[in-house]
């Protein structure tokens, strides 16, 4: 079996570099063969907490728009002691829910061909209702097998989530519920059956030559000798259902990511949408990625081949084989906001897809009985046009509003605030998938976490701080100390102390250590004279001082911490003050008065920080010493 990845001597601030890093990441790929982890949470070999992805991320809670979906009832969690659920989860918290999937039963061949005449006939409602009351009246107990569709069958479902036709341009009214439908009951049916036995991965490659800008009329169906070919999940159940899906339109899974973020900002009609679709998504590849790994260790397996043929593996082998560098692909769909270099990347998935049904067709107004002679005008002198025209001034005439205008007029790192979880959770699944491969990762491991790292260090300070949030994060938490740590590593001067120097162990481990914290992180300045770097130094220690003081259980902070901070926060303030405005008698502008603003309130809580650190050991201090009086006394 793979044994955990050995963390290079690499981030050393003597040298200042980012360069051949690795993660301190924990997944316990082997517990028989693991280096003997640490005794500090705070080490890469024994994080065993974590915030990273959220309860909703996980696969164990996946509830949405049902009382069932996601959750197994009491019996179906009660009553297997076999294991055969059991798997490490992605987040590494030791008390996860054990998962235990059931086996599959396909559909009768009755039915099958029911459900794929409702869908070919633009009657997915219908076949929605059949499959989800087969679900819905499996056995009581778990071993039982489950009724499950052919995954071509579940790849049109999962591409209803987010088709214009059934979302921002419906033909029927009641079409968008039924996209709500669908993601009610393919949550439901990952739930019960699982990605690897529902065969998920099947319903959700991509095509290799799909035409994602261009109109379907133009580009004809191809590859029709895959049409019948139903249980390999290729089959097209009619030209215009198989070959406009998002699967044959996207050209590989992190394009359609990128466009889908580039309508956070742009099109919010369809981020609705969008937002659901990849929500389901990254469920998806987390449970994929959970029970393949689990698989793998129940199987003993050195090469964790089921691993290595996890959704999220093929999605980067697709990408693997072409020019542009597939870290740098993945980065760009990770931080795509809608600008113009970005739009340009990733384009549209449907032809005009970010035209929504026209207002004028939605909201036209039936008129009355038009009978002059009677003084009936079937509303028409009700229009303000009307009273428009009688006036002396011709009116101005209007622009329209586009969803582009209304995306501007909002505050673009609100936008940007909103989709952060969604691209750390991303993150997180790749990070986990590289880590997990070892040698056999279709990327390398510390050139993802560089970029990244990198990425963050160039955002906007408002969303800069969104993302290194600890307690908003969706990385695990020894993924946020890596990542921390690794951004910091960016701002500090060459000439700061090596935590080689202080802590070798613990930095070859890639984790962290307060006597770290204190001597090599708190006490320096940024590495330039700019506010707005300080700002993003001080933000860094602070969360990482936050982590340090939470997750350290019987580690504590020396004597010499508030001199540390204080040393660090005057360093701060005396090089920005070094800046020259430019212009003769020109003051600091807005940004940098409001980054001076925020570097002293972030000073200000480094400093509370401190006294509740040292308030928390003064109590700890007293309660060991009652306790040693009781013990006496006894």
């Amino acid at each position: 079996m793979p044994s955990p990845l050995p963390r290079p001597l690499s981030r050393d601030a003597d040298s200042n570099s980012n360069s051949n890093s690795t993660s301190n990441l924990n997944l316990n790929l082997n517990p028989n063969q693991n280096p003997t982890p640490s005794s500090s949470a705070l080490s890469s070999l024994s994080t065993a907490a974590s915030s990273a992805t959220a309860a909703t991320a996980s696969p164990t809670a996946i509830v949405h728009g049902s009382s069932r979906v996601g959750l197994l009832s009491d019996d179906e969690q009660d009553g297997l002691g076999d294991g055969d659920g059991d798997g490490d989860s992605i987040d590494g918290a030791s008390d996860a829910p054990r998962r235990h999937y059931r086996p599959k039963k396909a559909l009768p061949p009755e039915l099958k061909e029911h459900c794929r005449v409702y869908l070919e006939e633009a009657l997915p409602r219908q076949a929605i209702s059949l499959l989800d009351s087969l679900l819905s009246t499996r056995a009581s107990d778990p071993r039982e097998p489950a009724y499950c569709p052919p995954p071509s069958q579940i790849s049109l479902l999962c591409s209803l989530l987010v088709h214009p036709d059934f979302t921002t341009r419906p033909r029927e009214p009641d079409w968008p519920q039924i996209s709500l439908q669908a993601l009610v009951y393919l949550r439901d049916l990952l739930s019960v059956l699982g990605p690897v036995n529902a065969a998920f991965k099947e319903a959700v490659l991509f095509g290799t030559n799909a035409t994602s800008d261009l109109d379907f009329e133009s580009h004809p169906p191809h590859n029709d000798d895959a049409l019948d070919v139903d249980e390999r999940g290729l089959v097209r159940l009619s030209p215009r259902h198989g070959n406009d899906s998002v699967w044959q339109r996207g050209r590989d899974f992190f394009s359609v990511v990128g466009w889908a973020l580039n309508c956070s900002f742009l099109y919010p009609e369809r981020w609705q949408w969008w937002a659901r679709w990849l929500g389901f998504m990254l469920d998806l590849l987390e449970a994929d990625l959970q029970e393949r790994h689990r698989l793998d260790m129940q199987n003993d397996s050195d090469d964790m081949p089921l691993l290595q043929n996890s959704i999220l593996a093929s999605y980067i082998a697709q990408r693997s084989g072409r020019t542009t560098d597939v870290v740098m692909w993945i980065m760009k769909a990770l931080f795509a906001d809608g600008s113009m270099s970005s739009t340009s990347v990733f384009q549209e998935i449907w032809y005009r897809e970010h035209k929504c049904k026209s207002r004028r067709a939605a909201n036209k107004r039936k008129r009355d009985k038009v009978n002059i002679d009677k003084g009936e005008y079937g509303g028409y002198l009700d229009d303000e046009s009307v009273h428009s025209s009688q006036a002396s001034e011709p009116p101005t005439p209007q622009k329209k509003r586009t969803e582009a205008a209304w995306a501007q007029e909002l505050d673009f790192e609100t936008l940007y605030i909103e989709t952060v979880s969604l691209r750390q959770r991303l993150f997180s699944l790749v990070s986990y998938l590289c880590y997990g491969l070892g040698d056999a990762s279709p990327i390398d491991f510390s050139s993802l976490y560089e970029k990244f790292e990198q990425r963050i260090k160039e955002l906007p300070l408002a969303i800069f701080s969104s993302f290194i949030n600890h307690s908003t994060s969706s990385l695990r938490t020894d993924q946020q100390i890596e990542t921390l740590q690794g951004v910091l590593f960016l701002f500090l001067p060459a000439g700061a102390l090596s935590p080689r120097k202080v802590d070798r162990v613990r930095f070859e481990e890639g984790g962290i250590s307060p006597a770290i914290l204190e001597r090599c992180f708190l006490p320096y300045p940024a590495n330039t004279i700019e506010v707005e770097d300080h700002v993003k130094m001080s933000l860094l220690l602070e969360n990482l001082l936050m982590i340090v003081w939470t997750n350290g259980e019987n580690e504590g902070f020396s004597g010499d911490l508030a001199q540390a901070v204080e040393k660090g926060v005057a360093a701060r303030w005396e090089k920005i003050n070094k800046k020259k405005t430019r212009g003769r008698g020109r003051g600091p502008g807005d940004a940098d008065r409001e980054a001076r603003a925020a570097l002293e309130a972030s000073g200000a809580r480094l400093q509370w920080l401190v006294a509740a650190i040292e308030e928390s050991a003064k109590a700890e201090g007293e309660d060991a010493m009652d306790a040693m009086d009781e013990d006496e006394a006894s």
